[in-house]
């Protein structure tokens, strides 16, 4: 059956290589591969216990809630039995009773329990104690046996491919599906509902720019479906696209099955008291949003030169989830996906239930997104002529006004209803999606303070002005009235959401703040999406721009939330307003003059940006204008914007965001100042930059000026604006000042070292072809020392926050001790910058011939290594809320510090992957060298971390190198071994390809932020299973901090399985890496 149904496909399936004996040959044999593959993944789906008969587990996507029990009904034993005939049909049953008893705790079925279970087990009372002797008697099934299934899964389906080499197309949707699909899994049954979303949003983003040049990367029928609809895709390409998606949606399902307890998989069903018309809504909304954004970030002409092609499009694309994740996660559990929902449903035996409503509200969104794709960009199917002549007119701005802005106070009103952990990372997720793909179409403003903000700057005609402020208020009412629909059914249904200051906080705090954070986000705006690219950047387009102008969103709203809300946009204050309306019961006007006056405070923060902007940037008024004093007012209003941004998020923000959004925001300064001042925004910085020979003496010291008193000016308005509260700074509970110094020590190295390497360096920096990612490198070494030292020093990494945090005591009290720590960290960062890029002191000649050393490759590998393991470990020891997030920040900045020196391994599965996908890129005695300096640096790093641990507020507690609670350590390897492989498919994708020749500049923008998203993912993904090391040096470092080595060979070799299998995986799909034209070499 599998062969006729592959013949009917066609000749990409079935290829003539060079003679009729060997198409035949060829054909059979990927026939016979893609069969027994799925054989394989499906039968490690049938385990010896099935999901029980009413245990419809709802997956939560974007909710800090827990999976729970619905009524449901399937017939799984029945279907089960077509499967695997022979199915022990007594064991389903009492995974039935148990999981009754678990659900309604009804004494009848206790005694069904009863008569179909060991009596030891009907003495068990609690709900963990029956799920764990359950999995127990799943585990002495066989489960085990059927797990080894997977990996012979795999090799089968690459192997089938490699001989049919016009498949690597068709496998490339595969496997991307399939990681995608596992993924969402893996975080619905171990993950936590506060990341859930962003590392799925992660995972898709890593595989779209993986897979992308060989498929176009859809990696979802309703993708694939919008793109045949508009042309971009043939239908019989999208069939097939089809095929190859659910097969690895479904083979992900499998894996699942196999990986995890029956008990724990989840169904597909609306969440709490949401019915199928909310469900509905929302699939297709978020669904259309996700079509929409690839339409006009992947494929629309002006977004897409062939002579200069974007590299943002996967990072808005994948943004997507984070957007609509978190907002209806609580409401649908977020599949926009039918490959996705196609997998939670067929796990449980069937296609047909919840599934096909999903799939029809997805491909409603998708043909949605084709119509108004047409509308906001007719030219895409104008002549050539007539399409580089073609403005956009009035109304079709006006459209795309009212699109970006209704999805953005949709995301803020739905997040809110449904109660997310992350509101303000949702919106600005939302924010950025649509500012990419629409704003080479209006501008993509979606805020009156903006539009106020470019009217001022000159950039936005009034009559236009008013008209996008009038499309923007619309928009932000009907998105406010949709969300009251949502409101009604929702565990809030009994709040009343408005516009007004937060609990403790008056009017004149909340005006304030707003005010501020609205003047960051037009201020951004202007420098970053209203002035030319830089004179030494070979694109045109700027592939940080929405990026920037969203992190402001996520500064803002998680900095000021808890005074004013953190809406920064008077569209948002008036949908959220019309929500509180909307409320079931609620018919007075609520909270319209808190209303009105926080969105006059709004509007008036987006004139004082153009003021400040025009002050900042004078070289946009007069070419010939000197830039000295502008310069260090830069410096000034970027460290004070910093350091209140900090003081904010110190006295009301929470522990589990506040370092994100400091990060998001000094990211966001040094994209906005750094082409006039070069944004240092530290004292510690600008003297590495001196020390180093990249700024004189007399530089460093008046930017010492305006950095410190920027610092100090800004604690003192925080302290006085939010009275009675007031900044402090001292060592951590627990640890001693001599912690605290060196944690600042080593974090300001990584900070000036980051600093040097991609915005100073000349291999990163070549007067022609300078890099865009230097600012986001930065601003994550924040994220990534903010969660491993917060809790031991405060993580200032920078003079002027500790002089602005203790700023009571004028910088004289832990202010100073910080502050000198610090510059030591900055002298110590310029040692290691000689150590690792001694070509720095060569002549220009030199330079250019110039090759590293082995030496000095192993250095660069320790020093990436070992702060990824340092980072990994001190978040383990202070028990943070954000380890993998934290590890995947230290993972990009070091990566894109380092990638020109050794290329940035920092693993030896990695290593392992580089060396087996061939094409020397790696030989194999710099492999050796490489894993083993790898390796010691890990070790190192956790023994420091054992220093922190036993004088840490956890030294009672162990973190040992082990399984999770639950898992066993076969489990635990696999879910090791299947994200490592991601990592390392992901790294030969992105990091070793042939550049593609749309792509101008030499330094891309995404290869070190798509690896270190799987880490995000993997991390997030199973780290409840296995830790989600996906690392023998990290491995080892967690084992070296308390010494517990008992599995970490384990571990280590199912790592580098993955990265060996990640290598075969990459020689099936990419094959043109390999064969330059595989006509010829037919």
């Amino acid at each position: 059956r599998i062969e006729g149904f592959v013949r009917q496909l066609g000749p990409p399936f079935c290829v003539p290589l060079c003679s009729p004996m060997s198409a035949l040959l060829v054909h059979r044999l990927s026939v016979l591969g893609v069969g027994v593959a799925l054989f394989l993944n499906v039968a490690c789906a049938a385990q010896p216990d099935l999901p029980p008969e009413n245990d419809n587990r709802v997956c939560k996507l974007g909710r800090g809630d827990d999976c729970h029990d619905e009524d449901a009904d399937s017939s799984l034993v029945q279907a089960a039995k077509l499967i695997v005939p022979k199915l022990d049909v007594r064991r389903a049953v009492e995974s039935r009773a148990a999981a009754r008893t678990r659900s309604t705790g009804d004494a009848t079925d206790k005694a069904v329990l009863a008569a179909t279970v060991p009596s030891a087990l009907a003495e068990q009372t609690t709900v963990n104690d029956l799920v764990a002797v359950h999995t127990g008697n799943r585990d002495a099934g066989g489960a085990s046996a059927a797990r080894l299934l997977v990996i012979p899964g795999f090799l089968v389906i690459f192997a089938a491919c490699a001989v049919s080499p016009l498949l690597s197309r068709y496998l490339a949707e595969l496997v991307g599906t399939f990681v995608l699909v596992l993924t969402v899994f893996c975080c619905v049954m171990t993950g936590s509902g506060t990341w859930n979303a962003l590392a799925i949003a992660c995972v898709l983003m890593a595989m779209i720019y993986a897979t992308g040049s060989i498929s176009g990367a859809n990696l979802n029928p309703a993708v694939s479906l919008t793109l045949g609809l508009t042309g971009k895709l043939t239908f019989g390409d999208v069939i097939k696209y089809w095929v190859a998606q659910l097969i690895g949606g479904f083979s992900a399902a499998g894996c699942a099955a196999a990986l995890f307890p029956a008990t724990d998989l989840p169904a597909l069903a609306p969440v709490g008291h949401f019915e199928a018309g909310h469900v509905v809504i929302a699939e297709m909304l978020y669904t259309f949003m996700l079509c929409f954004v690839v339409l006009n970030c992947a494929v629309s002409k002006r977004n897409n030169s062939p002579h200069d092609g974007n590299e943002f499009y996967a990072l808005a694309i994948g943004f997507v989830i984070v957007a609509g994740g978190y907002a209806v996660g609580g409401v649908s559990g977020a599949a926009f996906n039918p490959a996705v929902a196609a997998a939670l449903d067929v796990h449980l035996g069937g296609f047909g239930g919840w599934s096909v409503v999903y799939v029809v509200a997805e491909f409603v969104g998708a043909a949605l997104a084709a119509v108004l794709y047409s509308v906001v960009r007719p030219d895409e199917t104008y002549p050539q002529e007539q399409f580089r002549r073609y403005l956009p007119t009035l109304p079709i701005k006006c459209v795309s006004e009212f699109l970006g802005t209704f999805f953005l106070v949709l995301t803020v009103c739905l997040n809110l209803i449904t109660g997310s952990p992350a509101v303000a990372l949702s919106a600005a997720a939302a924010l950025m999606c649509m500012v990419y793909s629409l704003g080479d179409v209006s501008g993509a403003h979606f805020n009156p303070a903006v539009t106020a903000a470019c009217v001022a700057r000159g950039k936005c005609p009034v009559g236009e002005a008013l008209a996008f402020v009038l499309t923007q208020l619309l928009a932000g009412v009907l998105a406010g009235l949709l969300s009251g629909l949502f409101h009604a059914a929702s565990k809030t249904k009994e709040i009343t959401f408005g516009i007004k200051p937060g609990d403790g906080y008056n009017l004149i705090q909340a005006g304030g703040v707003e005010f501020f954070a609205t003047f960051v986000l037009a201020y951004t705006v202007l420098a970053v999406a209203t002035t030319q690219p830089l004179p030494n950047q070979a694109s045109r387009q700027k592939m940080y721009f929405a990026l920037t102008i969203a992190f402001c969103v996520t500064a803002g709203g998680f900095g000021i939330g808890a005074i004013s809300g953190g809406e920064l946009n008077p569209a948002v204050s008036f949908g959220i307003s019309m929500l509180g309306m909307a409320s079931p019961g609620k018919t007075d006007m609520v909270s319209i003059l808190p209303m009105i006056g926080i969105s006059l405070m709004e509007v008036l923060g987006g004139v004082f940006a153009a003021i400040v902007f025009f002050l900042t940037h004078p070289k946009e008024r007069d070419a010939d204008a000197p830039e000295e004093i502008a310069s260090m007012l830069c410096e000034f209003v970027g460290t004070f914007v910093l350091v209140f941004t900090v003081g904010c998020c110190v006295l009301t923000g929470s522990g589990t965001w506040n370092a994100t959004a400091i990060a998001s925001v000094l990211m966001a300064m040094i994209y906005a100042t750094g082409p006039v001042s070069g944004g240092n925004l530290n004292p510690a910085v600008s003297l590495s930059l001196g020390l180093s020979g990249n700024m004189t003496l007399g530089k460093v010291l008046r930017y010492w000026v305006a950095q410190l008193l920027g610092g100090g000016l800004a604690g003192f308005a925080v302290n006085t604006l939010l009275a009675p509260k007031e900044l402090s700074l001292e060592p951590g509970a627990s640890f001693s000042p001599w912690h605290a110094v060196l944690a600042e020590v080593i974090y300001t190295a990584m900070l000036c070292f980051v600093v040097l390497n991609v915005a100073a360096s000349r291999r990163n920096n070549p007067p022609d072809n300078g890099n865009q990612y230097f600012a986001l490198a930065i601003g994550f070494v924040i994220v990534a020392g903010g969660y491993a030292a917060g809790g031991i020093s405060g993580a200032c990494f920078n003079p002027a926050v500790a002089l602005g945090v203790d700023i009571k005591r004028f910088g004289l009290g832990w202010g100073f001790v910080w502050g000198l720590a610090e510059l030591s960290g900055a002298v110590l960062a310029v040692l290691l910058y000689r150590l690792v890029r001694p070509d720095e002191t060569l002549s220009e000649v030199e330079a250019a011939e110039y090759t590293a050393s082995l030496p000095t490759k192993c250095a660069s590998e320790f020093l990436g290594t070992f702060m990824l393991v340092l980072t990994v470990g001190l978040n383990v020891v202070m028990a943070s809320p954000a380890t993998a997030w934290s590890a995947a920040a230290a993972l990009m900045s070091m990566i894109y510090s380092l990638g020109s020196v050794s290329g940035a391994h920092f693993n030896p599965a990695v290593t392992l992957a580089i060396v087996a996908g061939g094409r020397n890129k790696c030989p194999g005695k710099d492999a050796v060298a490489f894993s083993l300096t790898q390796i010691i640096a890990g070790i190192l790093a956790g023994l420091l971390c054992a220093g922190f641990h036993t004088a840490g507020p956890n030294a009672e507690k162990t973190f040992a190198l082990q399984p999770g609670e639950k898992y066993d350590a076969l489990g635990a390897g696999l879910c090791e071994m299947l994200f490592t492989f991601v990592l390392g498919y992901v790294v030969l994708a992105v990091a070793t390809t042939k550049q593609p020749q749309q792509q101008l500049s030499k330094q891309p923008f995404h290869f070190a932020l798509a690896i270190a998203s799987c880490v995000t993912a993997g991390g997030n993904a199973v780290g409840a299973a296995s830790g989600g090391e996906l690392n023998p040096a990290v491995a080892i470092g967690v084992a070296a901090q308390d010494l517990s080595f008992g599995f970490f060979v384990s571990f280590a070799l199912w790592e580098l399985l993955g990265g060996a299998l990640a290598a075969v995986a990459f020689r099936a799909t990419h094959r043109g890496e390999f064969v330059e034209d595989l006509s010829e070499k037919a």
